[in-house]
């Protein structure tokens, strides 16, 4: 099955909207900013794909180095990292920190060790990626770093710049969504009942999530939501006030 593109979306949209346009402004907006938000909450933290997922093995440690830059192209956050020795033992780095840089700490030798953390220190997005182990690493260990690659942004309502990097099996999620955020556009009351469809099927999806990324994530999705409807709000009280 093919995946879907944009202007399927909007066609799903329009007949509960009473057609009203949603592409008919300049480089077909707000569709093309609905689609891309959606698709970004998609693939960002805390959810992690399969057909999202990357691996790469192209960098060793240094004894005594902390600090790695390896080039990676499509490099969007840290997902796992494994660190294998000269014996072949894999070992699993386990505390992995994508937006919490962690200090330099002492590389003498007597204080080296097999790295138990690692921080996503710099990223270049499309260029590479600095990471940075502690402790300090003791010996060579080939290093394997499991990602989830970075999304191109949409900009068309067809074609390949406007086919929805999420697969078809999850057209329920997306659809939803962007059928809620289409009645926001459109002034329907309605759009939350379809923004929570989405929500839940999602949530429902992505396996392995802790309560504490499930509740982080619904409080900032519903904050974003009641503060575009507070802005929707200022903005409609204040046209009436102009008498516009």
């Amino acid at each position: 099955m093919a995946n879907q593109v944009i202007q399927d979306s909007i066609n799903y949209a329009l007949t509960y909207i009473q057609y009203a346009p949603i592409s008919a402004g300049t480089n077909n907006e707000p569709a093309i900013t609905i689609a891309n938000e959606i698709q970004n909450m998609f693939y960002g933290p805390p959810f992690t794909w399969p057909n999202n997922r990357k691996e790469d093995s192209s960098t060793s440690t240094v004894a005594g180095t902390q600090d790695y830059t390896i080039n990676l192209t499509d490099f969007a956050y840290l997902e796992k990292v494994s660190l294998t020795d000269p014996n072949g033992i894999v070992y699993d780095v386990p505390d992995i920190y994508n937006n919490l840089a962690k200090g330099l700490a002492n590389a003498t030798s007597e204080k080296r060790m097999r790295p138990n953390s690692c921080c996503v220190l710099i990223v270049t997005y499309g260029t590479s990626v600095k990471i940075r182990f502690i402790g300090v690493p003791d010996q060579i260990y080939l290093i394997t770093l499991t990602y989830q690659k970075l999304i191109t942004p949409m900009s068309t309502l067809t074609g390949g710049t406007g086919t929805w990097t999420i697969p078809p099996q999850f057209s329920d999620v997306y659809n939803s969504l962007f059928l809620g955020e289409a009645m926001a556009v459109a002034g329907d009351e309605r759009a939350n009942q379809h923004r929570q469809r989405g929500v839940a099927t999602l949530l429902s999806k992505a396996q392995g999530l802790t309560e504490l990324e499930i509740n982080a994530f619904l409080e900032q999705y519903w904050s974003r939501v009641n503060y575009q409807q507070a802005q929707s709000l200022r903005t409609a009280q204040g046209t009436q006030g102009r008498g516009i």
